[in-house]
């Protein structure tokens, strides 16, 4: 059985924005809001991955998420089935509440995990709901800044805290201030208002890393002197390859199945859960 070299870490951290159905709204009070953190308390109870930043807009979530070892569309789903089945009961409704599934992207390294800690931070500022992130109440940010406490235990803020020097105290402030010096940033970061197959840098990262994945694909059956066709009639390595495949690249499940022989997305969903 040949090998599978790891390209990256075990472990990811994404920034996942989730959108109502037609734009509509997810949260139609308080109480929603406090019952979608609670949802997403107990699921990371469950599955213990981290949350360095929040963000509940009423038509959309931002989440900055370390999966720790899990899988980011299984959390997702676990998180948004239980949301939408208190919400539609609560509510007396039927039907999607989503747009389609979650959007993300790969935080791959430091500087980017505090810009686009920054950025979910400042989205009611952006959105002009608030003229400074400290007046929102349902973001993260008044739980970094000590003005208001975790109830739900969500917050991993040492990660983040930890990137600035001195005491706890001084952290804080100096985390406030880089918050509230928001201005443009370099980079891409995902919004809410682009839509998907417009979003350009992550499709240029997919692609790249789809790329990367295929050689590496191709390069293994060289030296195993195997094809595809032989590789997809031994099951249990096709399996491995692609539970592999899953977690060292940043690639969704229809990429999955397209670079082994055209697998349908549900028969690739059930080889990497397992």
């Amino acid at each position: 059985m040949p090998r599978v070299r790891r390209i990256k870490g075990e472990f990811s951290t994404y920034h996942v924005v989730q959108r109502g159905n037609e734009k509509k709204n997810i949260f139609r009070n308080d109480e929603d809001k406090l019952k979608f953190l609670e949802i997403v308390s107990k699921a990371k109870e469950k599955h213990s991955f981290l949350i360095y930043a929040y963000c509940l807009m009423n038509n959309h979530v931002h989440l900055l998420i370390n999966d720790n070892g899990n899988d980011i569309s299984k959390l997702m789903k676990s998180i948004n089935v239980s949301y939408v089945s208190y919400f539609n009961r609560i509510h007396e409704r039927c039907g999607h509440l989503f747009q389609d599934r979650f959007r993300s992207e790969v935080v791959k390294d430091d500087r980017y995990l505090l810009e686009v800690s920054r950025y979910i931070h400042n989205n009611p500022v952006k959105a002009k709901i608030e003229t400074k992130p400290g007046g929102f109440k349902w973001s993260s940010y008044n739980i970094y800044s000590g003005k208001a406490s975790d109830d739900f235990g969500l917050l991993d803020t040492s990660k983040i805290l930890g990137f600035f020097m001195g005491s706890k105290m001084k952290s804080v402030s100096e985390y406030e201030k880089f918050v509230t010096n928001y201005g443009e940033f370099d980079g891409h970061i995902l919004d809410i208002n682009e839509e998907l197959e417009d979003f350009g840098q992550e499709n240029r990262d997919r692609k790249h890393e789809f790329s990367l994945a295929k050689v590496r694909i191709e390069q293994m059956l060289d030296e195993e002197k195997m094809t595809m066709e032989k590789l997809l009639g031994n099951k249990s390595l096709r399996n491995e390859m692609i539970r592999t495949a899953r977690k060292n690249y940043s690639l969704n499940l229809k990429d999955l199945g397209e670079l082994f022989g055209g697998i349908s997305e549900s028969q690739v969903s059930r080889i990497v859960v397992k």
